[in-house]
């Protein structure tokens, strides 16, 4: 990427922050501010703690328009940094559902990605109420959700595990979502076309391609998480994917008609 790109894509985050503080409206209008507090959750792992200026959760999850008593979905959550987040944010009035697909599969990588028991256990240790743990997209009512995020996990949907498409994903998706709903898509930005598989990364096109040909209307671009420091040759695993340069892309279920 060259630099006049990158500088671009650094001045876009600085502009953000307050962009998304303003898009994420409550019905009557008016922007809802997280209690930046949520972040300080005594049962939250120190390790997921030092994620958090990196990750932006909190920005991106306003930006995403959640606020409480809404019934959300963290997709692929892994050990439930998102989840246990959004429990907090939603309230008791609201609800989480956690939807594992092939997290909850203990044949891949010999069992070290199962998250099952993992996220089991972090639920009810924290007493995290308003969880409720899913295998599948499928496994979701129709029209039952109101927002969802998948975090730099959408890359992995048939590139990296067998069992689901993308096909597949996206639909369940648009499934489960009510008229209106939105799903955000978080992944780590490329120069080079489709999946690259030697830095693990998606380029945004082919995303924005699979949710408008599933159905989705792209609602909005953020470049809350991008870093024009990162010049997209590693995969970022030893310095942290979330300090990668990451592209964000909110998607929305077309409202019924009539």
């Amino acid at each position: 990427m060259n630099a006049r790109v990158r500088f671009a894509r650094w001045i876009g985050a600085l502009a953000i922050p307050l962009a998304a503080v303003l898009m994420a409206a409550a019905p009557a209008g008016e922007a809802y501010h997280i209690d930046k507090s949520i972040l300080d959750d005594p049962g939250r792992p120190d390790a997921e703690k030092a994620q958090d200026p990196g990750r932006k959760a909190l920005e991106v999850y306003e930006w995403l328009g959640v606020k409480p008593g809404m019934v959300v979905a963290d997709v692929f959550p892994s050990a439930g940094y998102n989840t246990h987040l959004l429990s907090k944010v939603v309230g008791a009035n609201g609800k989480v559902y956690s939807v594992m697909e092939f997290y909850a599969d203990k044949n891949l990588f010999d069992g070290k990605l199962y998250k099952v028991d993992v996220l089991k256990t972090r639920v009810e240790k924290n007493k995290l109420t308003n969880v409720e743990m899913v295998t599948h997209l499928a496994d979701l009512k129709p029209n039952s959700v109101e927002a969802m995020i998948a975090v730099r996990n959408y890359h992995d949907v048939e590139w990296v595990f067998p069992g689901l498409t993308r096909k597949e994903c996206v639909a369940g998706m648009l499934n489960a979502l009510k008229p209106g709903g939105v799903v955000v898509i978080d992944e780590v930005a490329t120069d080079k076309p489709g999946w690259d598989k030697d830095t693990h990364r998606l380029n945004e096109k082919v995303v924005i391609d699979d949710f408008t040909a599933g159905g989705f209307e792209l609602a909005g671009k953020s470049n809350l998480l991008a870093n024009p420091n990162d010049d997209h040759t590693a995969q970022g695993v030893k310095e942290g994917r979330q300090n990668m340069d990451q592209y964000l892309l909110k998607f929305r279920k077309p409202a019924a008609k009539g």
